[in-house]
C-alpha cells in the first residue's frame, strides 16, 4: 500500500525519527530523512540502504522559512513530491520556571516543535492538494497534557502542535488530506537521556524522579515498536481518520494492531 510513496520525516537523524524512517523505507517508500545534523543523516540513510530501502539526507533547519523551501526544491527535483510529511522534529528546552527562562529561548522551542511543523506543512500542501491527496503526521507528547512544572515551554509547544493538528484536519479535510498526531509514550530517546542526565536543581526531584523512574522501571520502549504507528497512518488503513491525536491504543479503534 505504500511502496512507491515518498516521505519526508523530520528530525530523521536519531531516535524516533530515524525509526519511523527506517520503518516507512522497509514498507517500500522513498523517504527524505531532514536534520540540523549531516553525521546522523546519513546514519540514517546508510541503516535504510543496508537494508534494501531508499532514502536521501537534506541537511535544513524546519524552522527557517529559507531552508524549508530549499529542502522541497531539494528533493522534488531528486524524486518528485511528497505524499507523506511526518513532522517529528523537536527540542526539550529550555527547562527551567516560566518566570525564570529567557524568552528567545522560549520563542525558539515554539518555532521547532510548533512553528516547524507548520512551516513543512504549509510548503508540502500544495503539491499534496494538485495530487488528490496526502497525509500528515504530526509527532505530539504526553507533556502537552499534562502539567509539570520546569518543562513549561515544551508543553505548551506540543499542546499547540496538537490543536494545529486539529484545525489542519479540519482545514485539509476536503483535499483528502488527512493530519493526524502521534503520541508515542515513553521512548527511549536521546531526549529522554538529555533529561534524565539534567541538573536535579534545573528540573526539580519530582520530574527527576519521574523521568529516572521510567528508566529504572522499563517502561521505556524501543522507538522501532512505536514508530509502526507511522506506518499505519501514513498508509491507506487510516484514509478515514483525520483530526485525532493520540497513542496506540487510541488508533486501536480504527484497527491498529499495537507493536508487541
Amino acid at each position: 500500500m505504500l511502496k512507491g510513496k515518498i516521505a519526508v520525516v523530520t528530525g530523521g537523524g536519531r531516535g524516533l525519527g530515524r525509526a519511523i524512517a527506517v520503518q516507512l523505507a522497509s514498507q517500500g517508500v522513498r523517504v527524505v530523512v531532514v536534520s540540523r545534523t549531516k553525521g546522523e543523516l546519513e546514519q540514517t540513510v546508510s541503516i535504510i540502504a543496508d537494508r534494501g530501502g531508499q532514502a536521501i539526507a537534506v541537511k535544513a533547519d524546519i524552522s527557517d522559512p529559507g531552508d524549508v523551501q530549499n529542502l522541497v526544491t531539494s528533493f522534488e527535483m531528486k524524486l518528485g513530491p511528497a505524499d507523506i510529511l511526518v513532522n517529528n522534529a523537536g527540542i526539550v528546552g529550555p527547562l527551567g520556571d516560566l518566570k525564570d527562562i529567557k524568552i528567545e529561548d522560549y520563542n525558539r522551542c515554539m518555532e521547532i516543535n510548533a512553528g516547524g511543523a507548520l512551516l513543512m506543512s504549509r510548503a508540502l500542501i500544495p503539491s499534496m492538494i494538485k495530487n488528490n491527496g496526502g497525509k500528515i503526521i504530526n509527532v505530539v507528547s504526553g507533556l502537552g497534557e499534562m502539567v509539570m512544572p520546569k518543562f513549561g515551554a515544551h508543553s505548551i509547544s506540543k499542546a499547540t502542535l496538537t490543536h494545529l493538528t486539529r484545525i489542519l484536519a479540519k482545514e485539509l479535510e476536503r483535499y483528502n488530506i488527512q493530519v493526524n498526531g502521534l503520541d508515542p509514550g515513553t521512548v527511549d530517546t536521546k531526549m529522554q537521556e538529555d533529561i534524565r542526565s539534567t541538573d536535579v536543581n534545573i528540573i526539580g526531584p519530582d520530574a527527576y524522579r519521574f523521568f529516572w523512574g521510567l528508566k529504572n522501571a522499563g517502561y521505556l520502549r524501543n522507538p522501532m515498536q512505536a514508530a509502526q504507528l507511522a506506518v499505519f497512518l501514513a498508509s491507506g488503513e487510516s484514509d478515514d481518520i483525520t483530526g485525532e491525536v493520540g497513542s496506540e491504543s487510541h488508533f486501536g479503534r480504527w484497527g491498529y494492531r499495537q507493536a508487541a
